[in-house]
């Protein structure tokens, strides 16, 4: 009974052993995939030998051991390769980053191209424009032109005609102009002719009249000479008998005496100009200028105003 019993709990392990086995073989089947090997016949219970049902257990627990070693690897494989894949997963995500940061990139530069080559051609349509625009004020001013040439030549031609006529008038004006030119040369030569005779007869006329007047100008300076002469001996003579000899005089002595004067002969000022050397000398002549008033000047005013409003003289007593 009891070997009966301990056959049964042998097999019920082994039974529970290949149900876990079948579990965890179902299980890799639905995560990787791996081929379903045969289940093993059942070995009914009552029948097994105690020791074949161990040994059956021990292999089954090999077996068991060895695919879960298999499993693990296959799972560290799987790992590995997801790992790998990650990898490859974020460096392809990262390159694609970089080829779409690139791409972007690309795109702004050709977007900036774009809008600097449309601003070009908007430029370069605005300098064909102005060019254009140029090239039809520059048409229309050679067309102002050539209208202005052509109205400039006909003027001239015009003037030319005018030039023409004017000059035959003017040969004609000019040829009786020559003639009454010729016939006024006459007249203008004959009226020269008798004004040179009346000059000459004038400028003999004014001859005698400038030596006329050379000879009395001459005498009256002779004559003015000779009053101013005798005028300065005349006050010398009568300074020399208004003057008191100092004690200190010498004979020899003198100096010069400026004189200033007003109409009559009264003394406004006597100064000495020119020192003796002996200031009581050269007083004594000042005081016989002033005792000598009025002084014997020219009655002529012309005279006096010319030579004796103010005059110099030597005061040197004999």
């Amino acid at each position: 009974m009891v070997k009966y019993a301990t056959s049964f709990a042998l097999a019920l392990l082994l039974h529970s052993l290949i149900l876990a086995s079948f579990a965890v073989k179902f299980n890799d089947s639905e995560t990787a995939e791996s081929p379903v090997k045969p289940i093993p016949e059942i070995i009914q219970a009552s029948v097994l030998d105690e020791k074949q049902v161990m040994q059956e257990a021990l292999r089954l627990q090999k077996q068991e051991k060895q695919q879960q070693s298999l499993r693990e690897q296959k799972r560290r494989k799987l790992e590995s390769e997801r790992k790998k894949e990650e990898k490859r997963i974020q460096t392809l995500k990262k390159k694609r980053q970089q080829e779409e940061k690139k791409a972007r990139a690309l795109a702004e530069q050709r977007k900036q191209q774009a809008a600097k080559e449309k601003q070009r051609q908007a430029e370069l349509s605005k300098k064909r424009a102005e060019e254009a625009a140029k090239l039809a004020k520059i048409k229309q001013q050679q067309i102002a032109e050539q209208k202005r040439l052509e109205k400039h030549r006909k003027a001239l031609a015009l003037q030319r005609e005018k030039a023409e006529l004017a000059k035959r008038l003017t040969e004609e004006k000019r040829e009786q102009e020559r003639q009454a030119e010729q016939a006024r040369i006459k007249a203008e030569q004959s009226r020269i002719k008798a004004e040179k005779e009346r000059l000459e007869k004038e400028k003999q006329r004014q001859l005698a009249q400038q030596q006329q007047r050379q000879a009395a100008a001459k005498a009256a300076a002779a004559k003015a000479q000779q009053a101013v002469g005798s005028a300065i001996a005349a006050i010398q003579r009568k300074v020399n008998q208004n003057w008191i000899k100092p004690v200190t005089a010498t004979k020899g002595m003198q100096c010069t005496i400026q004189v200033k004067l007003i109409p009559g002969g009264t003394v406004i000022q006597a100064k000495v100009i020119k020192s003796s050397g002996d200031t009581v000398f050269d007083r004594s002549a000042e005081n016989a200028v002033r005792k000598a008033e009025p002084l014997p000047v020219p009655k002529d005013r012309a005279i006096f105003d010319k030579r004796f409003r103010t005059f110099t003289f030597i005061f040197k007593p004999e």
